[in-house]
């Protein structure tokens, strides 16, 4: 049971801005990461963006190729849509899917409407807990998974 937690949290913290992406704009940009959930870390570099901050953006979901402690494997489903207030200092992102496999089991978790805090004037940003609900996978897999933590650094 442990693992389906593991693999669900892992899955979720991906997905609770693993990825963040939007629609092709003319100067794309780079996302790093690292998502922290049930003892479990996940950290990418150079995921491909479709433009820079501050302007909405889309995240690749194919270009990230996040490595996992614990034995898990994650992947993003979509290519999440990121959009940035800078006089709030925050950028948001309606839905992000991913699915997490290990094990033998595979589950797949959604965040909606994620949240998360710039750090200064950097384009750095943070936050959690983030809460992921379970959109398919076996009876193991857990309905839901918190992810705990969260940083996205745009490049």
């Amino acid at each position: 049971m442990r693992s389906a937690r593991l693999i669900g949290a892992t899955a979720t913290a991906v997905v609770a801005l693993g990825v963040m992406a939007a629609p092709a704009h003319a100067a794309p940009g780079l996302v790093d990461g690292s998502v922290t959930a049930i003892g479990a870390t996940c950290t990418w570099t150079d995921a491909v963006t479709s433009d820079v901050p501050p302007n909405t953006l889309t995240v690749d979901h194919t270009t990230i190729n996040a490595s996992c402690s614990g034995g898990v494997t994650v992947s993003i489903s979509s290519s999440p849509t990121v959009t940035f207030d800078d006089a709030a200092g925050t950028a948001t992102s309606p839905s992000i899917s991913v699915t997490g496999s290990g094990l033998g089991m595979t589950c797949g978790y959604s965040v909606s409407n994620v949240s998360i805090n710039r750090e200064g004037t950097t384009r750095t940003y943070s936050g959690g807990p983030y809460t992921a609900t379970k959109t398919s996978g076996g009876f193991l897999c857990p309905g839901t998974a918190t992810v705990d933590s969260a940083t996205f650094n745009f490049h």
